[in-house]
């Protein structure tokens, strides 16, 4: 009898010691290689956020946190990603596999006007990353220097020709300037190099290439700070923005606080370490060359104002857009419901 009871409790203790080692490590999953794995399963309670931008200088800023994988934690599983084309944002902000993405400002008021409301602008993140390069010999030191002359550039219909048409037309000299419009940027930059343009207005990061592979090329105006002169300081050249899905930000408003808090830290970060950032933006596969990049961001006006600090002048920059095209920023020019207010405001 004794020696049932002990066969008895060696069995229970058996039984116990293998139900710990089975509770221990459904609690801490683990890869084939054996590390732990903290975020491969996301819990059933977590809020899934999908954070996406552009391959270009309007996903610059927010690198830090793209290589952090910040904002995740027991409540929220945050998932970021890049894509190659606008298209591909706006389709999935429509329907709402994702709720926060840099984009530019204009479609973010397509956006808003074609959801009725349900995108708002959230922060802006990129002044101009537009440029007039050519030769020094091309004899171009200010906008009314170009009377006469032969402008390159892609973007026929879109925020590149009517910012130039813009300055252009406030200098008076519109009439006096001849666009050639190519297919896209890098054709524009090839042109260049080739010696099939003397002038050409280009984009971070094709400026830099071109300089990179040519010496004698120069920056001659920067589109920025022509733009401020001819508007007067009524308005500013914001080609990105952040734009969030309203239901989205209505339901998380502390989520929504804490991503712009660190999201402002990030453009800080990437402002004043430009080669640090530079390889997680290669790394990320948001611009292949960090050598690139790294002597890209300087110029490429990366920025953070909140929505509602910003309104006046993102309203000043609308209505140009809107007065070239109303089919630029969605027909109509989005009301004050377009800027995203926190509760906190």
């Amino acid at each position: 009898m004794k020696k049932n009871k002990l066969t008895i409790a060696l069995c229970l203790v058996l039984a116990l010691a293998l139900l710990g080692g089975c509770a221990q490590k459904a609690a801490s999953p683990t890869d084939i290689s054996g590390d732990t794995v903290s975020s491969a399963i996301p819990s059933p309670e977590q809020v899934k956020v999908a954070v996406a931008g552009l391959a270009g200088p309007t996903s610059i800023g927010m690198i830090k946190m793209i290589s952090e994988k910040a904002m995740n934690s027991e409540e929220y599983a945050v998932n970021y990603e890049v894509a190659n084309a606008p298209d591909v944002l706006t389709g999935k902000l429509i329907s709402g596999e994702i709720q926060i993405a840099a984009l530019p400002t204009n479609a973010a008021s397509v956006l808003y006007n074609k959801t009725e409301g349900q995108v708002q602008f959230l922060a802006q993140n990129t002044l101009s990353v537009l440029y007039l390069v050519g030769k020094d010999a091309a004899g171009v030191s200010s906008i009314k220097d170009l009377e006469g002359k032969n402008l390159a550039l892609s973007g026929s219909g879109s925020v590149p020709e009517y910012a130039v048409q813009y300055i252009l037309d406030k200098a008076g000299i519109k009439d006096s300037v001849t666009l050639n419009f190519l297919t896209d940027h890098a054709s524009v930059a090839q042109t260049l190099l080739a010696g099939d343009a003397e002038l050409a207005i280009l984009p971070q990061p094709f400026v830099t290439q071109v300089l990179s592979k040519n010496a004698d090329m120069k920056i001659l105006l920067e589109i920025n700070k022509e733009w401020d002169k001819a508007s007067e300081g009524n308005s500013v050249l914001s080609m990105g923005c952040l734009a969030v899905r309203k239901d989205f930000a209505d339901a998380n408003p502390e989520f929504i606080a804490e991503f712009l808090k660190q999201y402002e830290a990030s453009v800080k970060f990437v402002n004043e370490n430009p080669k640090e950032a530079a390889q997680m933006v290669a790394d990320a596969g948001i611009i292949a060359s960090a050598e690139v990049v790294e002597k890209a961001i300087p110029y490429c006006n990366i920025v953070y104002k909140n929505a509602q600090d910003a309104k006046t002048e993102i309203n000043g920059f609308l209505q140009v857009l809107y007065d070239f095209s109303p089919a630029s920023v969605g027909g109509k020019l989005p009301d004050d419901g377009f800027y995203y207010e926190s509760v906190k405001q």
